[in-house]
Formats: C-alpha cells, sequence, structure tokens
C-alpha cells in the first residue's frame, strides 16, 4: 500500500494506492504526519483513492486517523475503487470520480485456521464487521432494495454514474489515465466489462524486443489456454499473488496463535507444579516441533510434589549396665567382657553409635 499525506494548500492531501494491507508498517509515519499538520492547524482533508481494496480492520483504522482532521474531509478517486476502499470513501462528506472510473462494494471477507472456538470467535467478529459495513453504505445509498440485492449476490460494480445514482459519489469529472497495469487490476478484481484503455503501451513503457516475456509459456505454465493475452496472464499472475499474500497473513496468525497457546499451557504446567520453569524453553521447543504430542505429554504429567523429610524420632541409646558405647570406650576391660559375655549387644551398641555420630 503506498499511503502519504501532506500539507496541500492549507488542507491535508492524503493519497491511497494499491492494496490496503500491513497497516503496520505504514501506521508510524502515517499518524506522524497527521499529527504535524493537526498541530500546525490544519483542519480540512482531501483524499485520492486509486485502490482494489484489502484489509477491512486496515480501512477502518485510515477513516479513524481522517475523522481526526475537525473540518472537511472531500475525496476523489482515480479508475478503481473497490472493495474495503469504498468504505473509506463514503466517509467523505463529497467524493468525485472520473466517468470511466468503476466502484465496487461487496461483503466483508476472510478467514481463519484453529480450535472451532476461534473459528466460532472469528466469525462472530467477521458477522459484525459485515453488518457495519452493509449499514455504512445502506446510510449513503438511495435504491436500498437494490443494494441490498447486490451486496447478496455478490460484487456489486457500478459505474461512475451508476455510483452517483446510488448516492455514493457525488460527482463525476474528466476522464481518469487507465494504462494496461491498472486493467489488469480490474480484471483481478473481477470486473468482466469492457475497460477503455487511455493509454497505450509505448506510452508507458520502452518498446521490449529480445527480452520480451513469451505469454504462450506463462499462459502454459499456469494452466492456461495458449490464446491468453498478456493481460489475462498478468491478471492471473496477480491473483496467484494474493492468493500468496492472503496465505501468507493466515500462517502468521495461525502461528501468533499457537504461540500464544504454547505460553498459556507452559505458564499453567508451572503454576500447577507440573514442570519447573528452569525446563520451559525445552517443552517450548517440543510444542513448537510436535504441538499435539508434546500437548498430550504435558497434560498427562501429574504435579511434582516435593519428597517431605522427616527427622529421624529421637530414641534412647542402647546401654550396657547403664552405660553407653561411648561411656565404655574409656573402659576396655568392660568392652572386652561385654564382647565375649552378649556379643549380639555389643554389635547393638556400636551400630548405635555409629547412626548417633
Amino acid at each position: 500500500m503506498n499511503l502519504t499525506a501532506k500539507a496541500d494548500g492549507g488542507r491535508a492531501r492524503i493519497e491511497i494506492k494499491g492494496t490496503i494491507s500491513q497497516w503496520r508498517d505504514t501506521e508510524s509515519a502515517f499518524t506522524a504526519q497527521i499529527d504535524e499538520m493537526l498541530k500546525a492547524g490544519i483542519r480540512d482533508v482531501h483524499i485520492y483513492i486509486n485502490s482494489p481494496g484489502g484489509e477491512c480492520m486496515e480501512a477502518n483504522e485510515i477513516v479513524n486517523v481522517i475523522r481526526r482532521f475537525p473540518g472537511r474531509i472531500t475525496g476523489e478517486g482515480g479508475a478503481m475503487v473497490a472493495s474495503a476502499a469504498t468504505y473509506i470513501a463514503i466517509n467523505c462528506s463529497e467524493f468525485t470520480m472520473p466517468e470511466n472510473g468503476f466502484f465496487m462494494v461487496h461483503q466483508a471477507s476472510g478467514g481463519i485456521c484453529g480450535k472451532a472456538a476461534d473459528i466460532e470467535n472469528y466469525l462472530e467478529m467477521m458477522k459484525k464487521l459485515n453488518d457495519h459495513y452493509r449499514e455504512a453504505f445502506l446510510a449513503r445509498c438511495k435504491d436500498k432494495k437494490k443494494f441490498r440485492d447486490a451486496w447478496e449476490k455478490g460484487d456489486y460494480w457500478m459505474t461512475a454514474k451508476e455510483a452517483k445514482e446510488q448516492g455514493f459519489v457525488t460527482a463525476v469529472s474528466g476522464k481518469a489515465k487507465i494504462n494496461k497495469e491498472t486493467a489488469t487490476a480490474l480484471m483481478n478484481c473481477g470486473y468482466a466489462g469492457t475497460i477503455e484503455i487511455t493509454e497505450t503501451e509505448s506510452s508507458i513503457n520502452p518498446i521490449k524486443t529480445k527480452n520480451d516475456m513469451d505469454v504462450t509459456m506463462l499462459a502454459n505454465r499456469l494452466g492456461m489456454a495458449e490464446t491468453s493475452t498478456e493481460a489475462q496472464v498478468l491478471a492471473q499472475i496477480d491473483v496467484y499473488k494474493r492468493k500468496a499474500e492472503r496465505t501468507d497473513m493466515l500462517e502468521r496468525q495461525e502461528s501468533e496463535r499457537r504461540e500464544k497457546e504454547i505460553e498459556t499451557l507452559l505458564n499453567e504446567a508451572i503454576r500447577e507444579k507440573r514442570i519447573t520453569a528452569d525446563v520451559k524453553d525445552d517443552w517450548k521447543q517440543m510444542l513448537s516441533g510436535n504441538f499435539d504430542s508434546a500437548k498430550r505429554m504435558l497434560q498427562a504429567m501429574k504435579p511434582v510434589e516435593m519428597p517431605r523429610v522427616n527427622p529421624p524420632a529421637s530414641s534412647a541409646a542402647v546401654t550396657f549396665g547403664g552405660k553407653k558405647w561411648e561411656d565404655l570406650q574409656d573402659d576396655p576391660k568392660a568392652l572386652r567382657k561385654l564382647m565375649d559375655e552378649n556379643p549380639d549387644l555389643y554389635q547393638k551398641m556400636l551400630d548405635d553409635y555409629v547412626s548417633r555420630n
């Protein structure tokens, strides 16, 4: 996502280009720019959007930042304002589209993997997010029945004129520059209508010769018909790219969820004295390598209780003639007599002396 903000003629100008994603990477710099303009007393903001959409939650964050400006919030679209980008557009009091621009809304989509409880919680969150978006669009649109029907069916594509008739756009003016890359992006988003190319390939890139890509070869590798055009091949590549990005995001979310689960399991095991803190890292490594097996082992462990050490019971020393062994050590004759007359008692007194000393 290319997200920028700067002061322009006494108002803030924000530009949103490309897929709305990776908010974490841009949030700090973007909000710092906003803070500087607000401190400078700038009240109004104008937004330029040319985007296929992206992450709904990140679009919400951008809207929250934009709403910090106390003045007018206006905007304009490029060739495409689609999906999550439209939510930003309808939060402008005025929004202009070029006559060859396209506006597309649809339900929120996403995915998650994990435990049943995690999936149920995610589903509940998605339902609330979807309801929030639907109500936001309904508040702006004029033909609510038409919108509801389109909303339930899938992607609702509108020309700039149609978006204005529905109330999502307040004015239509001028023409956007649409090159092959923009047309590919529109096709990638699912637009199946006619796209007017306003910039020729030669005006965008130098003419290629021996380094031209072999479209037929790429089409074959992608499982497409050999008659596929370069634009169609590029569109399919973009589809795979977005799927890969979505997979990476889901894998990252699952990894973060698993790390939290492992931390919770280990902290509980330490608290319940099933393991000690000094072996926590070893267990973390085992859980990371084979989670299910290591989890069963961990949960099967019994609390470790330190054995109770009881002091030896005190008992009276063994004596002979009222004397203990140490008393007889100074009387060799008495010891000799004891050994001759009662060897068992002699041994018993000796053992008693050793155990006491």
